[in-house]
């Protein structure tokens, strides 16, 4: 959110970065290996199974089959146009200069609400389907 304003680029490049890592976090924990395709994509969809999350098989009651499918259809397209926008309008690629900005600041705090929203729930899932496993901290190379 630091640079929404400033460098609306960096701020959608760093959201999809904070999804990939809670991504890529819960995969190590579960002893899965990286995808081939580790972008955003690649990595939530290799979440998706082992959290439970493939909209065709949601595991919820009948009468709200249908609603959770939608929604984490819709989830997925997120996640999909989060990546997307990295790719096409973040700074991860590098940037031109005196290129005008691709990404206002509407657009930025869209993707970065969204990527927190998806990145909670991904967490949130995992406490739900491992209650007694947590998702361990980094450890900063100085402490290892």
């Amino acid at each position: 959110m630091a640079n929404v304003d400033t460098d609306p680029e960096d701020a959608v490049t760093a959201a999809c970065s904070v999804l990939e890592s809670v991504c890529r976090s819960i995969l190590v924990e579960l002893d899965i290996p990286l995808p081939n395709q580790k972008d955003i994509q690649g990595l939530y969809k290799a979440v998706r199974d082992p959290l439970g999350l493939n909209p065709a098989k949601t595991g919820v009651a009948d009468d709200i089959a249908d609603d959770v499918r939608t929604i984490l259809g819709g989830l997925n397209s997120t996640v999909q146009g989060i990546g997307a926008l990295r790719t096409h309008g973040g700074d991860a690629h590098g940037k031109e200069r005196g290129r005008p900005r691709a990404i206002d600041r509407r657009i930025a705090r869209l993707a970065i609400h969204a990527a927190s929203a998806a990145a909670v729930f991904l967490i949130e899932t995992w406490q739900f389907k491992y209650p007694s496993r947590t998702l361990r901290a980094a450890v900063s190379p100085t402490s290892a």
